[in-house]
């Protein structure tokens, strides 16, 4: 595997829409329902499968390799209409409607083993899916708490208004760049919480490594596994992976324990930043409309 460089571009990229327009979808979503809200979602969505060129663009070369033939605009509008769903959903989940979904729990006994030997764990997502469907679980075991690591400047008019929605989410992320990350981790996991991370995107262009990801290389950081790695705490791969209609899958797999390390780090980072991608892979092909990286992700080029 060798080391290698990205434009960044999702993180270069600004948000569609305005502060007011994403309120008044809150409001609506939350005054009227979801099932009147969904109905908002398919001009929303047609909207920018015409309007998103590069999104449109990315939306294209990832199902033509995970689903293996022609791609028809109905499937970018599938696509763009279930990233669409999930977001909706986002606000139901913050704002403490769980009830209103069905979630199913597989491999719920690997989460429980893990809380209960260690003090702290780590719970890598990816853009696929909703990592807000981990709120049903917390919800029922308040004995878990939830925290997340994650990028926030991309993202600051959605984050504005989630805050709004839920005024305690604040507490409950550590932003990624920042110098008291670290330190903040830490404590975190000290306080025996989950620490939530979609391990699929990175902040910088370091620790890059290219892995075959759908039949071609992608780049994949192994940041996130290296601070597992240095805290030695055991890692697990979360996904909420959405069924239709109201219904969620929320999965557990075990990606890495480093809290009994085998092999030296460097290789132990590897091992699990492997197998973190062969599981995306796998969880991919079965629900190919849950992927949400809308940019090249194929796109890279190797270090001199």
């Amino acid at each position: 595997m060798t080391d290698i460089k990205t434009d960044m571009d999702w993180m270069k990229r600004k948000e569609r829409g305005s502060l007011i327009l994403l309120r008044l979808l809150v409001w609506l979503s939350l005054f009227f329902g979801r099932n009147f809200a969904k109905l908002l979602l398919y001009p929303i969505s047609l909207y920018f499968v015409l309007a998103a060129t590069q999104a449109r663009h990315a939306s294209r070369q990832y199902l033509q390799k995970v689903l293996g033939r022609t791609v028809r605009w109905g499937d970018i509008f599938r696509h763009f209409f279930c990233f669409a769903t999930i977001s909706l959903d986002r606000i139901y989940f913050l704002n403490g409607q769980v009830r209103l979904f069905s979630i199913t729990l597989e491999n719920e006994h690997l989460l429980r083993s893990a809380m209960q030997q260690h003090t702290g764990i780590f719970l890598f997502g990816a853009h696929m899916g909703s990592f807000e469907a981990l709120r049903a679980l917390a919800h029922q075991h308040t004995d878990y708490p939830l925290v997340q690591l994650m990028y926030q400047e991309n993202a600051k008019k959605m984050g504005q208004v989630l805050a709004a929605i839920n005024p305690e989410l604040q507490q409950e992320i550590i932003p990624l760049g920042n110098l008291e990350t670290m330190i903040q981790v830490h404590e975190a996991l000290k306080q025996g919480a989950m620490i939530g991370i979609l391990a699929d995107r990175t902040l910088q262009q370091t620790n890059l490594k290219t892995q075959y990801f759908l039949g071609e290389e992608a780049a994949f950081s192994e940041s996130a596994f290296r601070l597992a790695a240095i805290l030695r705490k055991p890692v697990l791969l979360m996904l909420g992976l959405y069924l239709g209609e109201n219904q969620y899958r929320l999965v557990f797999e075990e990606i890495y324990d480093f809290s009994s390390m085998q092999e030296d780090q460097a290789q132990a980072v590897t091992v699990a930043r492997e197998r973190y991608v062969n599981l995306l892979a796998k969880y991919c092909r079965e629900y190919p409309y849950n992927w949400f990286n809308f940019y090249d992700f194929w796109q890279t080029s190797c270090e001199e």
